[in-house]
């Protein structure tokens, strides 16, 4: 926990360091956003029958503007990945909840218009809340922090002095977050691995 920590402050810090000049010529733009997510894990012991977990996401992000085309785009979202599957009783869920933190580059195709495309892709940290399988506790069996990139596409939409938001992404989860139990009844270690993964859907405004 304390590494992911690190690592997300340098690269905030260093997010602001090379705004910083651009800043003085230009705004520093805020915004908030909300959406839908829908995830499914890619874990090793998937048997195919398992669907996608859709879950609400909201967030903020602050822009530094380098240029009138360029900039780099600090976000702090709340985000679930999970999966799904049928059982004799109904659906069983598994459900991991982070606090997500990407830091994009982000490039407008336009530099005015009432339409302005955007498309953007940079690193992400993700620091888990909780963890359930089932309606049970399974956090002490992921990993505090998990690292990937958040990529895609977007469009800013003129609103007066605003600007309204429509945003979708790709999260790809470059870590293996699970944690093999430090007591099993196997002889071997259990090698298996869990990637998060997860689209996202949101639409905000930008102040």
């Amino acid at each position: 926990m304390k590494k992911g920590l690190l690592v997300c402050a340098a690269v905030l810090v260093l997010a602001v360091l090379v705004a910083a000049p651009a800043s003085a010529a230009t705004d520093i733009k805020f915004g908030i956003k909300a959406g839908a997510s829908s995830s499914n894990v890619k874990w090793t012991d998937d048997v195919g029958d398992e669907t996608s977990l859709t879950e609400f996401t909201f967030g903020g992000f602050v822009i530094f503007e380098l240029s009138p085309t360029l900039a780099i785009q600090p976000e702090v979202n709340y985000l679930v990945t999970g999966e799904k599957w049928e059982v004799t009783d109904g659906a069983n869920y598994e459900r991991f909840t982070y606090i997500h933190i990407p830091i994009l580059l982000r490039a407008r195709l336009m530099k005015e218009g009432k339409f302005v495309p955007v498309l953007f892709a940079g690193p992400a940290v993700g620091f888990l809340l909780s963890a359930t399988d089932g309606g049970i506790d399974v956090k002490e069996y992921l990993k505090s922090t998990d690292f990937g990139l958040d990529m895609g596409l977007g469009a800013e939409i003129a609103l007066g002095k605003m600007k309204a938001l429509i945003d979708f992404r790709y999260y790809m989860g470059l870590t293996n977050v699970f944690v093999e139990p430090e007591f099993t009844m196997m002889a071997v270690p259990i090698d298996w691995s869990l990637k998060n993964v997860a689209f996202m859907l949101t639409a905000g405004i930008i102040f």
